[in-house]
This record gives structure tokens, C-alpha cells and sequence, in this order.
């Protein structure tokens, strides 16, 4: 038997050798793929419609063991670590360390980027505008609470475009220096937390008082040394601060979603399986909205949201915020869109850009 181990190892060592070489090869290539550029003027360094399609060509030609989900994991480091020797990108979301956006962040680009941490969604807007940032994450939606306010407000204001997105599954825990519900007087996390884990806090937890942090990271770390004090969070924060898990997945609703957006100044190419989000507001009277949409049946194309925003220019006026299957590059959707906004008073578009892997 351990002659067998012995073998297998060999055979393991042996592998792992070559993974080796064949990863610098790869980062060689990445080295004259950043030359190349430079002879064409290319500043476009990041593009997430590529990286989309290698990840989607990866999956279709696993045979397994490993999942898919393993494969993403290993392969986005390696693109992440590939492109760090063209470029480290800068990219904000909102802190501390191990808040849902910044593991957001890290499944999207992988961890070879420079991070910055902020405590508001407007500092994010405000320095991938200015263009400090390449790129920034934020929240725009969750599963069980709907859309988040600060978002959709800034990009309606901002000319800047949405990139990408990330569908992060949300469990949330409770964590606390103290071994007893009972003991527990405040319980720290996000707003938004607090609704997504309001039955279950008002069912264990009746008596403690409720206080609002910028981020669940934020709440974790502000309990980190404190005592009959508790933190709504990650399993990730609890390694992350060495704080223990007092109860696991609280959250009300069992699939618990937040979708996050990828926020940048850069138009995003095809990667065949694509979305694509737009701001439009219609006159004020009976079938213009359904006159509207018709450009999409037309054209065979899916809607996957339509959301009515006040416009806050006049009572009971409203725009629409649409996401539609498809790119803007693509003939239907070119074609349907040229048509809506002929038929818009208002019309922004907000990006096209990879479906969430």
C-alpha cells in the first residue's frame, strides 16, 4: 500500500512540475500580449468578455473530477496573476476585508489586484468616475429585498457604465464572542441585513437593540474584541476576525442572492452570452410602455427586469430600468434598441456586458 501512495505521489510531484511550466509559458504569453498592445495603442488591458469565454470553453470541456465551480476558481487566479504581469488593476468596493463585495470582487478578478476599501457606494461612484479606480463593485440588487436605492440613483446621474456582474449567494451568520442568545444586549450589520434576517432576529432575539454598520465586515470588526456583543456576517469574516459562529445561515429566505455590478468607463465586447441594462421613460398615457416593449418581442428578446424609478422631476413620473438578454453589438438587440429610443422621451444606456458565471 505505501508503495502504491508512493507512486501515486511521484506522479503527483511529477504534474505539478509541469502545471508549473506550463503557467509560466502562459505568463510569458500574457507579457507579450501587453507589447503587442503598446505597438497598437491599446490601453484596454481588462476585458471581461474574454475572460467570460475561457471560463465557459473551460467548463464545456471538463470531464471532472473537479466541478465547474473548482475550475472557475483555479482559473480565475491564473488569469487574475497572468494579467497582473500586464497590468495590476485598481479596484474599489466597499470594506473592511472580507465584506460580500469584496468576496464579490475576488470572484470576479481574482486576488493579483490592488483593492481599495471605502464605507459608502458614492466614494466607489466618485473615484471610478474621476478615474483613480479602473473599476469598482457594487450591490444593485437582492433576491429577497429588491434594489438598492444608492445605486440605481447614481448611475441614473452618472455617465458611467456598468461592466459586468456577480450573483453572490448570501448566507448569513451570527457572530459573537458569547456562547448564549440570551447574553447578546447589540447586534451590529448592514440595513440591509437586518431585513433579510428580520423574522429570524425578531423570533431568537426579540430584545437586542439593532445598530446600522457600512458593511457587515465593518460589523464584525467592530465586535472583534467585545463580549455579549454579536455581528451579522460571513463565514469568511469569522476567519477573517476570529470571531466564533454562533448560529449559521439566519437569513429568512433560503436562496439569498445579491447581485453585484461591475462599474467602469470602458465599452465591453461580446461574449456571446450577454446582457444588456437600459434607463428609458415613455409619455405619460395608455400603451405607451406596451408599444414600448414591442420592439423586443419583435426582435426576440428576452427581458430578464423591467423596474419604474421616480424620475423626481414630476409627481407620478416614472422611468423604467431594463435588462435585457443580449449585446448592443448584436443585430436584434442594435435593432431594438435603436427603436426604443426613437419611441423614449428619455433613454440612457447603461452597458452591455458577460451574464454572472
Amino acid at each position: 500500500m505505501m508503495n502504491d501512495l508512493s507512486k501515486i505521489r511521484a506522479v503527483i510531484d511529477k504534474l505539478d512540475k509541469q502545471i508549473i511550466k506550463n503557467l509560466n509559458e502562459r505568463g510569458k504569453l500574457a507579457q507579450k500580449i501587453k507589447k503587442a498592445k503598446s505597438l497598437l495603442n491599446n490601453n484596454n488591458i481588462f476585458r471581461p468578455e474574454r475572460e467570460a469565454q475561457i471560463l465557459r470553453s473551460l467548463e464545456k470541456s471538463n470531464d471532472g473530477p473537479l466541478t465547474n465551480e473548482n475550475l472557475r476558481s483555479i482559473f480565475r487566479e491564473i488569469i487574475s496573476s497572468c494579467l497582473s504581469l500586464e497590468k495590476k488593476l485598481k479596484i474599489s468596493c466597499l470594506g473592511p476585508e472580507q465584506s460580500y463585495s469584496n468576496i464579490a470582487l475576488a470572484k470576479f478578478f481574482g486576488s493579483s489586484v490592488d483593492i481599495n476599501f471605502y464605507d459608502s457606494i458614492n466614494s466607489i461612484f466618485d473615484d471610478v468616475n474621476t478615474g483613480n479606480m479602473d473599476f469598482g463593485i457594487v450591490p444593485i440588487e437582492n433576491s429577497n429585498q429588491g434594489s438598492i436605492k444608492i445605486t440605481i440613483d447614481r448611475l441614473i446621474k452618472e455617465d458611467i457604465k456598468i461592466c459586468g456582474e456577480i450573483n453572490l449567494t448570501i448566507k448569513h451568520c451570527l457572530l459573537s464572542h458569547s456562547k448564549n442568545l440570551s447574553n447578546i444586549k447589540k447586534i451590529y450589520a448592514h440595513e440591509q441585513t437586518f431585513l433579510q434576517c428580520n423574522d429570524w432576529l425578531t423570533k431568537n432575539m426579540p430584545a437586542a437593540q439593532r445598530i446600522f454598520c457600512s458593511s457587515n465586515s465593518a460589523a464584525a470588526k467592530k465586535i472583534k474584541k467585545v463580549k455579549n456583543i454579536a455581528a451579522i456576517a460571513s463565514k469568511n469574516c469569522s476567519t477573517y476576525y476570529k470571531i466564533p459562529i454562533l448560529k449559521n445561515n439566519i437569513h429568512d429566505i433560503a436562496d439569498n442572492t445579491t447581485r453585484f455590478i461591475v462599474i467602469g468607463n470602458h465599452d465591453i465586447d461580446i461574449s456571446g452570452v450577454d446582457k444588456t441594462s437600459i434607463l428609458v421613460s415613455v409619455q405619460n398615457k395608455a400603451g405607451a410602455l406596451k408599444n414600448l416593449l414591442e420592439s423586443l418581442s419583435t426582435n426576440r428578446i428576452s427581458m430578464s427586469k423591467i423596474e419604474s424609478i421616480p424620475t423626481k422631476i414630476n409627481n407620478w413620473e416614472y422611468m423604467f430600468l431594463l435588462d435585457i438578454d443580449g449585446h448592443t453589438n448584436s443585430k436584434n438587440v442594435s435593432s431594438a434598441l435603436k427603436d426604443i429610443k426613437k419611441k423614449s422621451t428619455f433613454y440612457k444606456f447603461l452597458g452591455s456586458y458577460p451574464k454572472s458565471i
